[in-house]
């Protein structure tokens, strides 16, 4: 295993320390449960990690990634579904009101139409704080990310008590020093509130075989 993906790793396992709960879904739940769950993040993909973790478990899965128009750095909105008929012909994008789980770890990407409309009253929303500076600040240097605006339309989707949001980039910088960790860091804190349906020894061993 290289530096790069021990890191990773240990900054999944640090969660536990931070969060201080092992909660998590059994699989046994999710052979007759269809789960819906929705990422929305800058650059890279956090889907096919938890497609791998879940085929390690034997849990029924499809992931479908949209990509914005940025081939590196852009938005990216993965759709991943567990359980049920997942991965045997069913649409695999998440249709409105459908989704379980948002995971934001980027702000701006979870307020945006495509993302709100996959959402409905109950969807557990984790979100990150920080605010990543979009091209629109070259043009104004006085701009600044609409967060209040944005916590308030995730409130009233979702409902208040449905949203946690954390400073996830700070913490997993604090953490690991690289804020690279970020989107990791985010799926290891939704795992320790049950809300991801795969084993944490399975997570684990996608991010060593996957990197």
């Amino acid at each position: 295993m290289d530096a790069e993906k021990l890191w990773i790793g240990i900054g999944f396992a640090a969660f536990g320390m931070l969060v201080g709960t092992t909660a998590g879904l059994s699989t046994a739940e999710l052979t007759i449960t269809l789960l819906g769950l929705l990422f929305a993040l800058i650059g890279g993909s956090i889907g096919a990690l938890l497609g791998m973790a879940a085929h390690l478990d034997g849990i029924p899965v499809s992931v479908h990634d949209v990509l914005g128009l940025a081939q590196k750095g852009g938005a990216v909105v993965s759709h991943v579904r567990f359980g049920g008929a997942a991965g045997t012909g069913q649409a695999i994008r998440l249709p409105a009101n459908s989704a379980d789980l948002l995971l934001g770890c980027d702000a701006l990407v979870s307020g945006q139409g495509e993302t709100l409309d996959c959402l409905r009253p109950g969807t557990a929303a984790i979100v990150n704080l920080h605010e990543t500076i979009t091209g629109d600040f070259t043009r104004d240097p006085d701009f600044s990310l609409p967060m209040r605006r944005l916590r308030q339309t995730l409130a009233k989707r979702v409902g208040e008590d449905r949203l946690s949001m954390v400073d996830a980039t700070a913490l997993a910088t604090a953490l690991l020093g690289d804020a690279i960790a970020t989107n990791l860091f985010m799926l290891g804190f939704a795992w320790q509130r049950g809300t991801v349906p795969v084993r944490r020894e399975s997570i684990e061993e996608a991010i060593r075989l996957n990197g």
